[in-house]
């Protein structure tokens, strides 16, 4: 395939011409420039156009017919020093942004610290396990979505929102066990169709749901991951708590999945519908929070029982549709006569035990939590020795360095990351995981860019968090055995944890004033509600 060079004038043409045909020289292991020049059926052409831009050629051959196939140069992005390290950055969750954060501020030697560029899809970062407070209303939205622009403003890191097109890595290692890395080690195409040349690449792009495993579940679930998510959901729950003002029939709420995104999301929810509303929650295991510490686990329960959470334990789902679509089972299930719309949301549940019958559930609202995809740019080329090791999950594998295993230049980081600990278990996609390797990725980068050796990854389990409520939640650390802090001391703990945890000083100063502000306008409110229930009563 041919590869594209852009150039605005005849003399920066000649100098990306030599320098992309010197790595691909290097890449075919043709000893010289000249040598690949005579070998490669790659040619350049020099456009007749004024802006001076290089067509690239293709030769191939069609039985005895040499057919050129030419395609249009797209933009490189303007490093500023073509002299000092260029580091991109691909997706700001926690793993990308702290990275860069990381990367900003370690001490570097004048002729050595690194351009950095972060792309997302999103102009947003999202600080993820506080998307559930947004449904309560107790944050807003810029206090756990600030812009990337607001946090990197002081920065040196520059921020490009786009898409992950294509990765074409030349890092990788060669036949003979050595690497074969170029003056660069590799590009990204975007989708806008700009190409980012750099020398070391972090791979931090995340997970998305995965919703067509189940009929129905894409047309009719609704995921809970991003900030568009979240707002989803919660305007879907405005609109179902306007329709049903006044009305007798309750809103009925279907959470798929048990685990820890689950079961925060049922109990924020059935605590927001506070009574109008039936919140059921679906498990394929037969307990709540199977990898849960006990005292988180007890918790939960204590607070999902008292919200009468309805728990379909060792249950399933088969598909989501329309009451329509039911017609036959739904006649002889138990909700027959009360589904008068066709166009109301039915899910099948099928239990685990064998022989046992399917059931049929009614829902206003689908939420989904089972299953995330790791995504991973497309590659060019996409053939070995390009390729990157990806397990069956879809995770590139790494090695305890935090380097994609062939590709010395590749770091990987959270979702994208496959790393096995000591046990040879591979560590959980959480946001703790991608935190702490953020500041190792970092300190690596520094470390491969000075000669130095660079530090095994070891993964320091600090303890489990959840939200339960607005003014509940349950916090087990890792280094206290057997304590759990539950209700308002363990939501005040977990609420501090994460205030320490946001990305700058200046958005922690701003989110905690705001935080104290909103505390201090409750507690006048509870004062003067207090104080008139007493006058009434007397």
């Amino acid at each position: 395939m041919a590869h594209l060079i852009a150039a605005t004038s005849p003399l920066s043409a000649s100098s990306l011409f030599n320098r992309r045909a010197a790595h691909w020289g290097k890449m075919f292991k043709c000893s010289s420039l000249d040598k690949f020049r005579a070998n490669s059926s790659l040619f350049f052409v020099r456009s007749g156009s004024r802006s001076g831009q290089l067509r690239v050629v293709n030769s191939a051959s069609v039985g005895n017919v040499e057919v050129a196939q030419e395609e249009v140069a797209k933009p490189s992005y303007p490093w500023p020093d073509n002299k000092r390290p260029r580091v991109c950055i691909l997706g700001g969750g926690f793993g990308g942004l702290y990275t860069a954060l990381r990367l900003d501020s370690l001490t570097w030697p004048d002729d050595k610290k690194p351009q950095v560029i972060l792309v997302d899809q999103s102009e947003r970062f999202v600080f993820k396990p506080m998307l559930y407070e947004l449904l309560t209303g107790e944050v807003d939205a810029w206090e756990i979505a600030p812009r990337f622009s607001d946090l990197l403003v002081n920065t040196g890191v520059q921020f490009i929102k786009d898409k992950v097109k294509v990765l074409s890595p030349c890092d990788h290692v060669g036949m003979n066990g050595g690497p074969t890395v170029s003056g660069c080690g590799g590009t990204v195409q975007l989708e806008s169709g700009l190409v980012i040349e750099y020398d070391w690449l972090v791979l931090s792009l995340g997970a998305e749901p995965k919703l067509d495993i189940i009929p129905g579940a894409v047309e009719f679930a609704l995921p809970f991951s991003t900030l568009d998510d979240a707002l989803k959901v919660n305007d879907k729950l405005t609109k179902l708590e306007r329709e049903n003002f006044g009305k007798a029939d309750p809103i009925r709420v279907v959470v798929v999945g048990l685990g820890y995104s689950g079961v925060e999301l049922a109990a924020t929810v059935s605590e927001r519908l506070e009574g109008k509303g039936v919140v059921q929650a679906i498990s394929v295991d037969s307990s709540i929070l199977p990898t849960a510490p006990p005292g988180n686990k007890e918790a939960a329960l204590k607070v999902l029982n008292s919200r009468n959470v309805q728990l379909l334990l060792g249950y399933y789902v088969r598909r989501i549709g329309k009451a329509g679509d039911f017609a036959s089972p739904l006649e002889q299930s138990d909700i027959a006569a009360t589904v008068k719309d066709p166009e109301q949301l039915i899910v099948e549940v099928q239990p685990t035990e064998k022989g046992a019958k399917t059931q049929l559930l009614e829902a206003d609202l689908v939420l989904w939590t089972v299953g995330n995809k790791p995504l991973l740019p497309a590659l060019e080329p996409n053939g070995w020795p390009f390729e990157l090791p990806v397990t069956g999950r879809g995770q590139t594998e790494t090695d305890e360095t935090l380097q994609v295993k062939g590709h010395p230049r590749i770091f990987a980081v959270g979702d994208s990351s496959a790393l096995r600990d000591p046990k040879g278990k591979v560590l959980p996609a959480t946001a703790q995981v991608a935190f702490q390797q953020a500041d190792f990725a970092g300190w690596n980068i520094w470390a491969a860019i000075n000669n130095r050796p660079l530090l095994p990854f070891r993964f320091q389990n600090l303890g489990e968090m959840m939200v339960l409520g607005r003014y509940d939640a349950a916090i087990t650390p890792s280094f206290i055995e057997g304590l759990t802090l539950e209700g308002p001391i363990g939501h005040a703990a977990r609420k501090l944890a994460y205030l320490i945890r946001l990305p700058t000083d200046e958005h922690r100063v701003k989110v905690g004033l705001s935080w104290l502000a909103k505390s201090a306008v409750e507690s006048v409110a509870t004062v003067q509600s207090n104080i008139t229930k007493v006058l009434s009563d007397s």
